[in-house]
């Protein structure tokens, strides 16, 4: 995988605008930048250490890297067609206070399936710190998106630009399942 496709991925895997969307956010339709940010921070954590233990994972679990790639391209592919055919994401309860960073931001938002075997995959066939590169530009941009309303023009933009890259999502996916079948 070159650091292109890798970059492509978690920008497709992350899906910035979709993710917006299902911030929480104060009665002025904005994220709180906290929230969004510790969330971030949360799911970097936990993609460093699924990146970090991938080979020995896949050793115990007796899977080679390259199959690996080609299952995690099957459910990017999946997760992408999803995020294109429900362009908004499901709402789920928001918990007063800090914990909202955990959930809903970090988990289920950040950390779904999709970006879950990414992480593993690119940690054991590109290693934890182009990993690390790519996820950190990926979550970087859905902070940068925190002070942008969800209602009106903004929220319709949101909705559009996240269905683009959901597609290049299919196509990210398409492309780790090429890649695995090639290696192998």
């Amino acid at each position: 995988m070159t650091g292109l496709l890798l970059a492509i991925a978690w920008q497709a895997v992350v899906n910035a605008p979709r993710t917006r969307l299902g911030v929480p956010e104060g009665s002025d339709h904005r994220a709180r930048f906290a929230i969004v940010a510790t969330g971030g921070v949360l799911a970097l954590g936990a993609f460093w250490l699924l990146a970090g233990v991938s080979g020995p994972l896949l050793e115990a679990l007796e899977i080679t890297p390259e199959t690996f790639r080609i299952a995690a391209g099957l459910v990017v592919v999946v997760g992408g067609v999803r995020s294109f055919v429900k362009e908004i994401p499901h709402e789920e309860p928001v918990p007063e206070g800090p914990i909202a960073a955990l959930w809903p931001v970090a988990f289920p938002r950040l950390i779904t399936p999709s970006a879950f075997l990414l992480a593993i995959s690119a940690g054991s066939t590109e290693g934890v710190v182009a990993t690390m590169v790519a996820v950190v530009a990926a979550v970087a941009i859905l902070v940068a998106l925190f002070p942008v309303r969800t209602d009106g023009l903004a929220g319709r933009v949101l909705v559009a630009v996240g269905r683009i890259v959901a597609v290049l999502a299919v196509v990210a996916g398409i492309f780790l399942m090429v890649d695995g079948i090639r290696d192998v």
